[in-house]
């Protein structure tokens, strides 16, 4: 009995000298999530009991993960959990002040997803996915088919299903099966794909039965743009498909072809649909209608122009009375209430869980989990760059949310699974 209890003392000490960065990290994300939230909620009473409630369940939360980690012995990466945390905690302050029954609902989706991550990152088996990836696709589409057929249409774009009293985005699922299927097709014929033998003018390109995923991408992206209404995730499903393609094989022609198609469609859609060419004239000239179709993106103008450097202060922004503010443009109240200097940390936790969720997929020395992991993390960096390019007009705007910032209880369980996957492929078990 002795020597047992020594043992176990032993375990749970090594468990807690376990993940000790990240342990430290998760008490720096815990602190500004209190702090955020109370700040945010000052002007509406009981602040730092909304702080406690909303800021300091979501410490509760991840240091619940984090010593689950530790007692599994878990081996993966320490900084993706806090950086997402990091993510969840501005999340909160901005909806906090927007409203609190709206942050509450989705403090409680962080911690659906948080208890989901677990059964992303412990498997050993997430490789034999490879093998159902035709049935990913299918089942992708059909929930695509579906949405456009019998959904509910929202700011001119129908992507929600209702079943009875569940609402929810099948869009944001669509992707992570589409990341599934495409990794799952270019690991198993990376060779054919990176060796091609016909020609197009000057570019080598794959045998024409090869070619076929890139025109059934073309399709989608044509059909998601011209039927569901939804710029957004057209751009996202179709530039992840070329950008996946390029890593795998290193051919520029899997970059240059599927651009010059895309244009080609986003033209060809523009003149024949109206809507779609609303789309764009809303873009380059929003001032024709200012109250109108270009409401929106003068109001984040202005918004961003009177945050300045320093911002207005939390709570006291304009930029919550947007239309879809808490959905679409959480980067826009982040930079009216903190300014430049707030949405800067906002913008480098992005990159930085890009950058170390690009190191560790190269790391992995598994081919489909290698490209799983591109796709997470190309899907997450596609998403802010289409958001925060909206906002300065690189880009149209396209509705897609910020991962782990925009209020929405799909986005966020989806993307907090990923997470899970990304951890899952980060093990030092699977390195080469």
């Amino acid at each position: 009995m002795q020597l047992s209890c020594s043992s176990l003392g032993r375990y749970l000490s090594t468990g807690y000298r376990a993940r000790r960065r990240e342990r430290r990290l998760l008490v720096l994300v815990a602190v500004i999530a209190v702090a955020g939230v109370s700040l945010s909620s000052r002007f509406s009473g009981g602040a730092w009991h909304r702080g406690l409630q909303l800021g300091g369940s979501l410490g509760i939360g991840l240091f619940c993960l984090h010593f689950f980690f530790c007692l599994a012995g878990f081996s993966g990466d320490e900084y993706l959990l806090p950086l997402c945390g990091f993510l969840c905690a501005l999340s909160l302050t901005i909806l906090a002040g927007l409203s609190p029954v709206t942050a509450l609902r989705q403090l409680y989706w962080m911690l659906l997803g948080l208890a989901l991550i677990p059964v992303a990152a412990l498997p050993r088996q997430w490789h034999s996915l490879a093998e159902y990836r035709y049935l990913m696709g299918i089942t992708g589409l059909s929930l695509l088919f579906f949405t456009a057929l019998f959904g509910v249409e929202q700011w001119g774009a129908r992507l929600w299903l209702e079943i009875g009293p569940v609402r929810f985005q099948p869009g944001e699922v669509v992707r992570l099966g589409l990341g599934v299927f495409i990794a799952g097709i270019l690991s198993e014929n990376s060779q054919l794909f990176a060796h091609p033998t016909a020609k197009l003018g000057p570019f080598s390109i794959p045998e024409p039965r090869h070619i076929m995923p890139l025109l059934s991408m073309w399709i989608l992206f044509l059909f998601v743009l011209v039927v569901q209404r939804d710029l957004g995730s057209a751009i996202l499903y179709y530039a992840l498909f070329a950008l996946l393609s390029y890593a795998a094989t290193g051919q520029i022609v899997y970059l240059v072809l599927p651009a010059l198609m895309g244009g080609l469609g986003g033209v060809l859609a523009a003149s024949v649909f109206p809507h779609v060419a609303t789309r764009f004239e809303i873009w380059l000239n929003p001032w024709a209608s200012p109250r109108g179709a270009g409401y929106q993106i003068v109001q984040t103008m202005f918004a961003l122009a009177n945050g300045g450097w320093l911002g207005r202060g939390l709570g006291q922004g304009l930029a919550r009375a947007i239309p879809a503010s808490h959905t679409d443009l959480p980067l826009v109240v982040i930079g009216e209430e903190l300014g430049f200097l707030g949405l800067l940390p906002c913008l480098t936790a992005q990159f930085l869980l890009a950058a170390r969720g690009l190191k560790v997929s190269f790391r992995c020395g598994h081919g489909f989990l290698r490209l799983l992991g591109l796709a997470v993390v190309t899907g997450w960096s596609l998403s802010v760059f289409l958001a925060a390019g909206g906002l300065m007009r690189l880009v149209p705007l396209t509705g897609l949310v910020t991962p782990f910032v925009s209020y929405g209880g799909t986005a966020m369980v989806t993307n907090l699974f990923s997470l899970g996957l990304l951890l899952n492929i980060s093990r030092r078990e699977i390195w080469p």
